[in-house]
C-alpha cells in the first residue's frame, strides 16, 4: 500500500530546523537580523508621482542652467537655457521610487554601517528636447566604522533640513567624501572632511555667455546662452568641517570648507599657445551657520529652520544649483518673442577673467523655513530665501567684442545679481504613511545690468549672439502622492 501524501515517512531523515528572521532591537523599528548572521538590516523607501509647473526633475524651478529640460522641446530650432519660446515645455510628470538598505553589525570599534540608495524613474520629458523615458539612479552609498564615512553622502557641510518639495537655492548637496565623526560631550561634535569638488564646482570664465546662429530673423540652431568653462583639472579635495550641537529643542551648525579655483590661462596671453599650458589656481572657501529650533508649545512637531552662507570663490555652497547634484553656470530665464528678448541672464561663476589673472566671485544667502502640524496628518511649511553673488571687474568681453557690442563695458565693470524666493505648501496624510500635497514657490532674479543682447562676431545673419542683464520673475509649483515604506 502507498504510504500517505504527507506521512512523515515521507519527510528527509536530516531535517534541519528553519532559521527564521529576528527582530533586532538595538537599532530601532524595522531592522531584522538575517538569518545565519550578525548582521541586522532595515529596507525602507518610497514611490512618488510628482506632476511640476515651470519647474523640472526635482522640483527645481526654471530659473537655472541645471534646470535645462524646461529650456527646449522636441523639434524646436531655437532653444536651450535660458531661452523660452512657444514651443518650450510649460509642465513635466515625474514618478520616481527609492530604495533605501541599512545594514548594522555590532563589533569592537562600535557599530559597522553601510547604506545603499538606489532609484528609479520615469519622466514625460527624459531629456532637453526629448521623448518620455526612465533612468535609475545612484543616490548613496556609504560605509561608517568607528567614527569614520567613506563614500557618497550629504556633504559634511551642509545640515540637509528640507521642509519644501523644491530643491531652493540656499539649500544642499551631496558628493564623494572621506570624513570622521568625533563626539564630544553633552551633544556637541566636530565633523571634518575631504570631499570629492566635482559637485561643488560652479567653473571659471573668460569670454562672454554666448550662442551661435544661423538666418538672423529667425535665429534658427540657437541652442542656449553659455560661456565657454575653463575650468582645469581638479587639483585637490574640499576641506570641510563643522561643529554641531544637537539638544532636544535645538540642532546648531557652524561649518567651514576650503575650495580649490584654478582655470586654465586664456591662450594668446602672456605667450601661452595653447588651452592647458598654463593654470592659474588659488583657494576660495564658505561660512555656513543654520539654527533648527524646536516649536512644541505651538503644536507637536512645529519647527522654525535658519541658514546663513557666505561663499568666496565657491558660490556652489550657497545652494545656487537648486539641485542635490550638478553646477550651475547661470541664472534667469530669457523669453523670445521673434527675436527680441525680455527677462534677466546672468552667468555666474567660481572666478571670472580679469584680463592678467581670475578674479574670486563672491556672495551669500540666507533662508529660513518654518513647519506648522494644524493636526496630526495635516500640515504646512513655508519658505523664504535670498541670494546675491558680486561679480567683480573683469575682462570677458574683449577690445573686438566690445566694437561689436559696446553695452559689454557695463559688464567689465563688475555687477550684482539676486534671486529671492517665497513659498508654501501643504501636505495631507489620510493614511499613515501616505503624504498628497501641493506647493507653490515664487522666484525672481534681479540684478544691476540692464536686459542687453547683441552681435560679438560674425553678421546678423549668421554669427554669435551675447546675452545679458535684466530680471524675471517665475511662478513654479506642483502636486505629489508619496507612499512611504
Amino acid at each position: 500500500m502507498s504510504a500517505v501524501y504527507g506521512d512523515a515517512a515521507d519527510l528527509p531523515a536530516n531535517a534541519q530546523a528553519v532559521e527564521y528572521a529576528k527582530i533586532c532591537f538595538a537599532y530601532g523599528a524595522g531592522y531584522y537580523q538575517i538569518p545565519g548572521t550578525d548582521t541586522c538590516l532595515n529596507f525602507s523607501g518610497y514611490t512618488r508621482f510628482d506632476a511640476y509647473i515651470n519647474a523640472t526633475g526635482g522640483f527645481n524651478p526654471a530659473i537655472a542652467s541645471v534646470a535645462d529640460t524646461m529650456f527646449a522641446s522636441p523639434g524646436a530650432g531655437v532653444s536651450g537655457y535660458p531661452l523660452v519660446t512657444k514651443t518650450a515645455p510649460t509642465y513635466l510628470a515625474h514618478v520616481r521610487s527609492v530604495f533605501n538598505l541599512d545594514a548594522r553589525t555590532a563589533t569592537d570599534y562600535g557599530v559597522f554601517r553601510s547604506y545603499i540608495r538606489i532609484s528609479g524613474e520615469w519622466d514625460s520629458e527624459a531629456g532637453v528636447g526629448g521623448p518620455p523615458g526612465g533612468v535609475f539612479d545612484f543616490e548613496r552609498a556609504f560605509i561608517q566604522l568607528a567614527g569614520f564615512t567613506f563614500g557618497y553622502t550629504q556633504s559634511f557641510f551642509d545640515s540637509g533640513v528640507q521642509y519644501m518639495f523644491t530643491q531652493h537655492y540656499g539649500g544642499s548637496n551631496k558628493t564623494t567624501l572621506i570624513g570622521y565623526t568625533l563626539p564630544l560631550d553633552a551633544g556637541l561634535s566636530l565633523w571634518m572632511s575631504l570631499e570629492d569638488p566635482v559637485n561643488r564646482t560652479t567653473g571659471t570664465q573668460d569670454a562672454p555667455a554666448s550662442g551661435t546662429f544661423t538666418n538672423g530673423t529667425q535665429l534658427t540652431g540657437l541652442n542656449g546662452i553659455v560661456y565657454a568653462d575653463t575650468q582645469s583639472g581638479r587639483q585637490a579635495p574640499d576641506m570641510v568641517f563643522n561643529v554641531q550641537l544637537d539638544r532636544d529643542w535645538a540642532r546648531l551648525m557652524v561649518s567651514g570648507a576650503l575650495h580649490n579655483v584654478s582655470g586654465i590661462t586664456p591662450t594668446g596671453y602672456d605667450g601661452i599657445l595653447y588651452p592647458g599650458a598654463g593654470t592659474m589656481s588659488t583657494w576660495g572657501g564658505a561660512l555656513g551657520l543654520s539654527a533648527e529650533f524646536q516649536l512644541p508649545m505651538l503644536a507637536p512637531g512645529d519647527s522654525i529652520y535658519f541658514q546663513y552662507n557666505y561663499a568666496n570663490g565657491a558660490l556652489s555652497y550657497l545652494g545656487l544649483s537648486g539641485s542635490y547634484e550638478g553646477r550651475v553656470t547661470g541664472l534667469g530665464r530669457i523669453t523670445l518673442n521673434g527675436t527680441s528678448p525680455s527677462g534677466g541672464f546672468y552667468p555666474i561663476a567660481d572666478a571670472i577673467w580679469t584680463g592678467s589673472d581670475y578674479a574670486k566671485e563672491t556672495g551669500w544667502a540666507l533662508e529660513t523655513q518654518f513647519r506648522h502640524f494644524w493636526q496630526p496628518n495635516l500640515r504646512s511649511s513655508a519658505y523664504a530665501g535670498y541670494v546675491r553673488i558680486d561679480v567683480p571687474a573683469n575682462a570677458v568681453f574683449s577690445p573686438s567684442n566690445l566694437s561689436l557690442l559696446p553695452a559689454g563695458a557695463l559688464f567689465n565693470d563688475g555687477f550684482s545679481v539676486e534671486v529671492a524666493q517665497v513659498g508654501v505648501n501643504t501636505v495631507w496624510s489620510p493614511v499613515k504613511n501616505l503624504d498628497l500635497g501641493v506647493e507653490v514657490l515664487y522666484s525672481k532674479v534681479n540684478g544691476s545690468l540692464p536686459l542687453t543682447s547683441g552681435i560679438i562676431a560674425g553678421t546678423p545673419q549668421a554669427g554669435t549672439l551675447a546675452l545679458f542683464g535684466g530680471s524675471v520673475g517665475v511662478w513654479a509649483g506642483g502636486v505629489r502622492a508619496q507612499r512611504n515604506f
